[in-house]
């Protein structure tokens, strides 16, 4: 409603700068309870004044939007560490995936308007407010998170509608894996978080998760590093983020686990071969160290044998999976960060 009308999204902005200077400017102390929860109450009415306005229009329209993204960047990541700590990795995924989820409604779910309102503060696409993020350790709070989330259990009963909620626990999910996933896409649209992700030695979870089996339950968050990583290898590799990578092994690290996964269906090794060249071709173009190090970790060779191997089955899957692999060797050729010109005749 406050969307549609202009009327309503100019009262709706007045009441959200009100609310954000008596939570910065309180008449009395108040607990750090008190403050989560004055946040949290702001969220429904920043997401309804600024979900259909323009994103530039953000720090125009408040001038506290750099604070306001500081505080909910902060909030965020401590609700996360506060379920990672001293659990399991199976108990924290669960924990963080349920405070996350939308329950009965969008307003009373504290975890999903905190991301929701943290996808529209990175949709700003403004290098401030990204940077702003990055300084509290958002992006690798959400790596973190996206790695853990391979160990979410299985659904018991998906499919089942619950008496508050109008979607379906697999619903839940799914909507769940998609905004988070385009919250670490839009950040890491920027080079900043993936200098984080290096700093923090966060970085290799993700080429780690791109080449580790999940059960199939879980593979929608194996895709999602893999989206995550190619919008690292488009806008994030930097210098410093190339040398960590290098640094760290982690080309290796991918084959490694490739080879190792005794559970992996040659299926999944392509799309994991896939995700890997598209990673050295983006890298190329900015470095050949990235390259170097697969030749030098035996890749082309165990690419070699996998080939010749996966001609031996004869299924149309099979085939397929060879089309596209020949396909993205092809282009690999014509990579290298070295233009190679003929020699003078």
């Amino acid at each position: 409603e406050a969307n549609s009308n202009p009327q309503h999204t100019a009262l709706g902005l007045m009441h959200l700068k009100k609310l954000f200077s008596e939570y910065t400017h309180p008449s009395h102390p108040l607990t750090d309870k008190e403050r989560d929860d004055k946040l949290y109450n702001m969220l429904p009415l920043f997401c309804k004044v600024f979900s259909n306005s323009p994103c530039t229009d953000m720090s125009e329209k408040f001038r506290d939007m750099s604070a306001f993204c500081h505080q909910v960047s902060r909030l965020m990541v401590s609700e996360i560490r506060r379920r990672a700590s001293n659990q399991s990795t199976e108990a924290a995924s669960c924990a963080i995936a349920h405070f996350l989820e939308i329950e009965g409604s969008e307003e009373v779910s504290n975890g999903w308007m905190l991301l929701s309102t943290l996808n529209l503060l990175a949709a700003a696409a403004d290098p401030s407010l990204i940077q702003m993020m990055t300084s509290v350790s958002l992006p690798s709070t959400l790596v973190k998170c996206l790695y853990l989330f391979f160990d979410l259990p299985e659904m018991t009963d998906p499919d089942n509608s619950q008496t508050d909620c109008e979607f379906t626990p697999r619903e839940r999910r799914i909507l769940l894996q998609k905004i988070f996933v385009q919250v670490l896409v839009r950040l890491c649209s920027h080079a900043s978080p993936a200098e984080e992700l290096s700093r923090k030695d966060d970085l290799t979870l993700l080429f780690s998760a791109i080449t580790s089996w999940c059960p199939q339950y879980n593979v929608l968050w194996r895709k999602s590093a893999s989206e995550v990583l190619m919008t690292i290898s488009r806008h994030g590799l930097t210098q410093p983020v190339v040398n960590y990578i290098h640094s760290k092994g982690c080309v290796a690290l991918c084959i490694d686990n490739m080879q190792r996964g005794q559970d992996l269906s040659p299926l999944e090794i392509v799309e994991m071969f896939v995700a890997v060249f598209c990673f050295l071709k983006d890298s190329s173009e900015v470095s050949q160290t990235l390259l170097e190090d697969f030749r030098t970790c035996q890749g082309y060779m165990f690419l070699s044998d996998f080939l010749l191997k996966l001609e031996q089955d004869k299924s149309a899957e099979a085939g397929e999976a060879i089309r596209n692999l020949v396909l993205m060797v092809a282009s690999l050729c014509m990579c290298g960060y070295t233009e190679l010109r003929p020699s003078p005749a």
